[in-house]
């Protein structure tokens, strides 16, 4: 792995631990406060009880230091070829980002060494001027809490105009798109960030007060897995961005609930689709229902 957060945290919070005890500013307490940002909550205890029985010899049991120079992790060559791949991803540059000392660094890979298979060609543009505008505004407005106003185009041909409350935005892999979840005057819409016209953020802030109780209808599907052509390995990956559990029936076959939103049903159901013989969707009777009519279309048209 190129990076880890597991594996770095602690290099992290004893590269820390070792900047406090070389000012003579560490003891327990900071010492409690600098793993808890930087590690995990319940690693103080293992830490203490290194640094008291002087197990690491950089910092001894009354919390100095031995070591004179501050610790400094610079990244790999590796780390910085990643990096340079990542920024020459189209969707890094709608964020804003910039991360300095990459200029001459060659990217670990380009966007021409894949071939996508399983993804709409209609994906959004990430570098349009009018695109990356309306994301800019909108993160905006989510992280100042302020309403936003937006004309856009609806996939009927409507233009619709109104004043939103943003909620959160959300990803689909399948499409290559971004969606704002937002709250109108009287329910949660959701609008594809390619369809916006016109975005403006407005002086009008909100709490979570004024967006309680208005929620996105949660659905589940249960299905079972075979472990074959490394199918459970695939399928976790294939359904990454959605809330489930999984459990294992016998050696070869395995039991997911995966939740997901209602509007989302139709992804949802294509992925799985997309698994032939190797899941078989056992609830609700609903969904296997639409498996069944779009297999039964799919069969249809085959034959015409």
């Amino acid at each position: 792995m190129i990076f880890s957060e597991v594996y770095s945290a602690y290099y992290n919070a004893v590269a820390h631990l070792i900047d406090k005890a070389i000012d003579g500013e560490l003891n327990e307490k900071t010492a409690f406060d600098i793993i808890n940002d930087y590690a995990f909550s319940e690693s103080f205890v293992f830490i203490l009880d290194a640094i008291k029985n002087e197990e690491w010899q950089v910092i001894t049991k009354d919390f100095n230091t031995p070591i004179k120079n501050k610790p400094s992790m610079p990244l790999t060559e590796l780390q910085m070829r990643y990096l340079k791949a990542i920024t020459l991803d189209k969707r890094f540059l709608v964020f804003g980002q910039h991360i300095e000392g990459l200029d001459n660094i060659e990217p670990l890979y380009t966007e021409s060494d894949f071939y996508y298979l399983d993804i709409n060609k209609d994906r959004d543009p990430y570098d349009s001027d009018e695109y990356i505008s309306a994301f800019k505004t909108i993160l905006c407005a989510l992280k100042e809490k302020r309403q936003i106003e937006i004309e856009f185009k609806s996939s009927k041909g409507y233009y619709h105009h109104h004043i939103y409350t943003p909620r959160e935005l959300e990803y689909s892999p399948k499409d290559d798109k971004f969606r704002l979840i937002c709250q109108g005057k009287y329910k949660l819409s959701t609008i594809n960030i390619a369809r916006i016209k016109g975005c403006v953020l407005l002086k009008n802030t909100f709490d979570e007060s004024q967006i309680r109780g208005l929620h996105r209808q949660k659905c589940f599907v249960i299905f079972e897995i075979t472990d074959k052509r490394n199918a459970l390995e695939r399928s976790m990956l294939h359904f990454a961005n959605y809330e489930k559990e999984t459990r294992q029936i016998d050696n070869d076959h395995y039991e997911t609930k995966l939740t997901y939103y209602k509007s989302d049903e139709t992804e949802v159901l294509i992925r799985i689709l997309s698994f032939g013989p190797m899941i078989k969707v056992t609830y609700p009777e609903s969904f296997i229902k639409k498996i069944k009519e779009r297999l039964e279309n799919q069969k249809k048209l085959r034959t015409n």
